[in-house]
């Protein structure tokens, strides 16, 4: 695998065969993409908020370039069969973020939030953002479509059909075995595009957007809408909105929730005051996800079937399993 990837304006990370290099900093090792993340020889590579060591793989920090504070996405979304094909659209999305596209920004305000949007949240007053006010300000005019008028940006046909501003019928003509395609059709609901095989390419970062614009996050005052309709496709899916963990999973037919922000959803909801996650096993308050916690009395769950009752431990190989205690 030999890939480049900017980290922010003025580094980029080299993933070779025989390591990964930084600057002046090289770890060589075996470089692997796996459904959890990267790991090279075997070490789990790790991005940081950090100025000078951006990276670490297991003790080792790949340290170079400028100080700048790196931009990425990694380990965002969690989904069953897609884990692989996930890390790499995260690389490459990382990759178009920092090389300065709008639709690129316009995903990490979603998965790591903003300034702007907090400010929707919060009621509170919302500047307009400046860097790619464009696209950007289409979350600003769904957020506050009820107090302000909402005209939609003239942005040309694809990047308006990914955005979710075209009639159905033009957004269908858009549709087609591409990871373009793709990520149309996930936004326009025909979630079965999942199942399609396309050949890797710098073009599949369209896979990351397609699952945030499935999910369909809008920042309303007081909450965060989601759109659960791509649990008719997967029977979870765990991601990072606004930066905190949202865990959404069917129960024999009825979609449900759980994060730590406050959610407006179609179905069961769980809100609690943490929620954290690690790949796709998660605790979001007293609820534990892919994670088997024994209880005199609980609630078990899985995507075909609920029960209350005695919770025991056992290796069903089940899709996932969610416990919490009996209220």
């Amino acid at each position: 695998m030999d890939l480049v990837v900017r980290i922010s304006r003025g580094r980029a990370l080299e993933l070779r065969g025989g390591g990964v290099r930084l600057g002046s900093s090289f770890v060589p090792g075996e470089v692997e993409v796996r459904w959890d993340g990267v790991y090279v020889g075997g070490r789990l590579l790790v991005f940081r908020r950090a100025l000078k060591c951006p990276v670490k793989i297991g003790g080792a920090y790949l340290c170079g370039g400028p100080a700048e504070v790196p931009r990425f996405f990694y380990r965002e979304v969690f989904a069953e069969g897609l884990g692989e094909r996930l890390r790499l659209a995260e690389l490459f999305a990382t990759d178009r973020l920092n090389g300065g596209d709008c639709l690129a920004e316009y995903l990490y305000a979603l998965a790591r939030g903003a300034p702007f949007l907090w400010s929707i949240y919060r009621r509170g007053p919302v500047e307009r953002p400046r860097r790619c006010g464009e696209v950007l300000g289409v979350l600003v005019s769904r957020g506050l479509r009820e107090r302000v008028a909402y005209e939609p940006p003239p942005l040309g046909r694809a990047a308006g059909a990914l955005l979710g501003l075209l009639r159905f019928p033009e957004a269908l003509g858009l549709v087609e075995r591409s990871w373009l395609g793709l990520a149309v059709a996930l936004r326009y609901g025909i979630y079965g595009a999942l199942r399609w095989d396309l050949p890797r390419s710098p073009d599949m970062w369209l896979l990351l957007f397609g699952m945030y614009a499935a999910l369909d996050p809008v920042v309303v005052p007081g909450g965060v809408a989601l759109d659960l309709g791509l649990l008719r496709a997967l029977p979870y899916i765990v991601a990072r909105v606004l930066g905190r963990w949202v865990v959404a999973f069917n129960v024999a037919g009825l979609r449900m929730a759980a994060g730590n922000i406050n959610m407006m959803v179609d179905g069961g909801r769980r809100r609690a005051r943490y929620a954290s996650c690690d790949g796709d096993r998660c605790v979001v308050g007293d609820l534990h996800f892919n994670i088997c916690v024994e209880l005199e009395c609980g609630v078990f769950r899985t995507w075909d079937f609920e029960f209350k009752g005695p919770v025991k431990c056992r290796d069903l190989g089940l899709p996932y399993v969610a416990v919490e205690p009996c209220k």
